[in-house]
């Protein structure tokens, strides 16, 4: 071993200087960039993305009333599970108003956690409150907001307390504002469960291949089905117009023609591939703000031909900047397009956003994986789905926690509903409808000796209803489903009711248990499947064929919003559905299947309503014309028909234009529906108009001794038998003496 050889002291202060300067030499690098390259560089790291979650996004779209002496109310808002949120705030819009002259008083809570108390005591006023939300992750990705409202009204002992002036107002616009690191986005699983409201589904530009389509309109009805409505975002593409009112371009990138060509205020008509470039790397515009894409060559290319445009001008500007834009194209594009094979889901960044690319193959498969069953074993960024499918009922009972009903605990004073929502088509997937609803429940004893009532509404028809024993043991409640209950789309809801009281006056009423246990269930039973929408529903939860014009793969942002609204609607199953395209929209299309077609001719269909360019509506009635009437627009019937054999719908625009279908569309009985902007406008049972077959199906058993002829006329007419025997008889004497 060597001596350890001391160092003059003139030779250790430049050694350490020597240094310094190698430490330095990075700062020295990234300040010899050019201001060009340097915001570059800036939009390479960036990753932050910034999100608003309002109650409307959620389904409330009316004021949460709180009126009671204790009312309380919690709000559940998704957030990116186990991300950090930056810049959290929780904006509450509230009002008041305090009729009763009463003492107000309104407290907060985030996550359980009490965060703001106040009084209202004005005769009306407003209760807005902002809220600071920390930053800590949340893991099963929500952030709760707890209400309560406490409004005590003076009376003399014993009188009723109840009051209708004093109402706290929440409002649909109150709100959630937060900002996340994309890059700590841990998975798909994660990915999904954090969509927004309005998820884009980004697709390639121009004419869609078959396959493509069929990939976007089925993960679109699966997101309806999670009640998000998503818009289709083709990829811009040359002469396209887009709104550059929002968009923030950093001053050293005006140096790029394509960069200051979008300087500007207003529409914009795209002139170059460039252009395009620009705007998929500064992420503003609504047009490539997407959340999930159908990743297929087609996309592939338009990417990169506007990349490379993109590139091709900053080449000839600075060679640097050129290389930190391919490191930018690497990272934010490349990573998240390139494919390892057909069957695959992956979470990467496509521009400025987390987006899940699904190849066009694994679309079925991958939506089997992000259903409820599988979607927590997504925990990988890159997946590849050789196989995923949604687990089937063997017998005739469909646990309720399957569909969407969470099973558990609840303190009850006065109200209380549990629900559980599905389409028809997650249990109807065999022929079989649900015919019973069986509910399970137990509730704990209160102070009052009424007993709590449970109702069962199927639909919003009432179906069954029983008082408990709350005893705390179980006790089943089961309720008959009409068939003028069912729809494509099912709410089973049980309503919990309590007497709320206290001793003379002398205590405050309160909360006392009860539970939905996990065992309850809907019964199936095999049935002859009605010729209306929820016969169709049935039908289209076996196997489907969606038969479609070439016309609407040619124009996918407008035709995409208007397959996916409707087979929403109608029940059919994206797992169980195959894309038939007709070439030829004169062509007379002859499904093999159950089938929805869309603006095509169908031989022999006999359809009770008609509908023209012109505008004209005709419905039919057998040989009864019960409306003829023009010129109308904006309108599109959906009707039951038959053709080759097979049952199916057809949807057909009325006028001109077709409606935009902005609400969820609902049908009810019948088997004719006019759809309108709002959702159905009408719906109409063109075989039983006075609802009169409806009536003779469904009367219930206890009616049949009404209906038939009773066995009583038995009674008198044998004792005038007997008397006509015995005096024959006596007769039959007389004359043998």
């Amino acid at each position: 071993m060597k001596p350890f050889v001391a160092l003059p002291t003139g030779a250790l202060s430049a050694f350490a200087c020597g240094l310094s300067l190698l430490a330095l030499m990075p700062s020295f690098a990234l300040a010899a960039d050019s201001p060009l390259t340097q915001a570059i560089h800036r939009l390479n790291a960036d990753t932050r993305q910034e999100r608003v979650v309002r109650l409307s996004d959620l389904g409330i779209t009316a004021p949460i009333l709180l009126g009671a002496s204790d009312a309380r109310r919690e709000l559940y808002l998704p957030v990116p599970a186990g991300v950090v949120l930056n810049d959290a705030t929780l904006q509450v819009d509230a009002s008041y108003l305090n009729g009763e002259g009463g003492r107000n008083t309104l407290l907060l809570s985030l996550d359980g956690y009490p965060v703001r108390a106040e009084g209202l005591s004005e005769a009306q006023g407003d209760a807005s409150a902002t809220l600071g939300v920390d930053k800590a992750p949340r893991e099963n990705g929500l952030v709760r907001l707890g209400i309560a409202w406490s409004s005590v009204v003076p009376r003399p002992l014993c009188e009723d307390d109840r009051v209708i002036g004093n109402v706290l107002r929440i409002q649909p616009e109150t709100r959630l504002t937060y900002s996340y690191d994309a890059s700590q986005l841990r998975d798909v699983s994660a990915a999904w469960a954090a969509l927004p409201s309005e998820p884009g589904i980004l697709v390639a530009p121009g004419s869609l291949s078959a396959t493509s389509y069929d990939a976007a309109w089925k993960l679109g009805v699966a997101l309806a089905r999670i009640g998000k409505h998503s818009r289709i975002l083709p990829f811009p593409a040359l002469q396209d117009s887009v709104d550059l009112s929002g968009l923030r371009i950093p001053a050293e990138l005006l140096s790029i023609p394509a960069f200051a060509s979008l300087n500007g205020k207003g529409q914009h008509t795209l002139a170059n591939p460039a252009e395009i470039g620009a705007l998929l790397m500064l992420g503003q515009t609504s047009n490539v703000q997407a959340d999930l894409a159908i990743n297929d060559p087609q996309l592939l290319q338009a990417v990169n031909q506007a990349l490379d445009a993109l590139q091709s001008q900053v080449q000839g500007v600075e060679a640097t900047a050129a290389s930190a834009l391919t490191q930018w194209r690497e990272q934010h594009v490349n990573a998240g397009l390139a494919a390892a094979g057909s069957d695959n889901v992956r979470l990467a960044l496509l521009g400025t956003r987390p987006v899940l690319m699904i190849a066009p193959d694994a679309t079925g498969k991958a939506l089997s994986l992000l259903g409820s069953a599988w979607s927590k074993l997504a925990r990988s960024r890159q997946l590849t789905v050789s196989e995923a499918q949604t687990p089937l009922s063997d017998d005739n009972r469909v646990a309720l926690s399957r569909l969407g009903g969470a099973p558990g605990t609840y303190d009850v004073a006065s109200r209380f509903d549990w629900s559980a929502s599905f389409p028809l088509g997650s249990v109807a997937y065999d022929g079989r409808l649900p015919v019973a609803a069986v509910v399970d429940v137990s509730a704990a004893p209160g102070a009052s000796d009424t007993a709590p009532v449970a109702s069962l509404f199927f639909n919003d028809y009432l179906i069954g209803a029983q008082q408990l024993s709350a005893n705390g043991e179980s006790q089943r409640i089961q309720a008959h489903i009409p068939r003028y209950a069912l729809g494509s789309k099912n709410v089973l809801r049980v309503s919990f009711q309590r007497q709320p009281v206290s001793d003379r006056c002398l205590e405050t009423p309160q909360a006392f248990p009860v539970s939905v246990l996990p065992t309850s269930h809907i019964v199936l039973d095999a049935s002859a499947l009605a010729d209306d929408f929820s016969g169709m529903a049935a039908r289209f939860a076996m196997d489907t064929q969606v038969l479609v014009p070439q016309a609407y793969l040619d124009h996918p942002a407008s035709s995409l919003a208007r397959v996916i609204a409707v087979a929403d609607a109608a029940g059919v199953s994206p797992l169980r559905a195959q894309l038939k395209v007709s070439p030829d929209a004169k062509a007379v299309a002859r499904p093999d299947k159950a089938f929805l077609a869309f603006e095509l001719p169908l031989k022999d269909s006999k359809e009770s309503v008609q509908v023209d360019d012109q505008g004209r509506l005709r419905i039919n009635h057998k040989d009864q014309v019960l409306l003829d009437v023009q010129s109308l627009n904006h309108l599109a019937s959906l009707q039951v028909v038959q053709t080759s054999g097979q049952h199916g719908l057809v949807y057909r625009t009325l006028g001109s234009q077709a409606p935009s279908l902005a609400e969820p569309i609902v049908l009810t009985r019948g088997d004719v529906a006019i759809l309108g902007d709002s959702g159905a406008v009408a719906v109409i049972d063109s075989q039983d108009p006075s609802g009169s077959q409806l009536i003779d199906r469904e009367e219930p058993k206890g009616l049949d001794a009404w209906r038939k002829p009773s066995l009583l006329w038995l009674i008198p007419g044998g004792i005038a038998l007997f008397f006509i025997l015995l005096l024959a008889g006596r007769l039959a004497r007389r004359n043998r003496q």
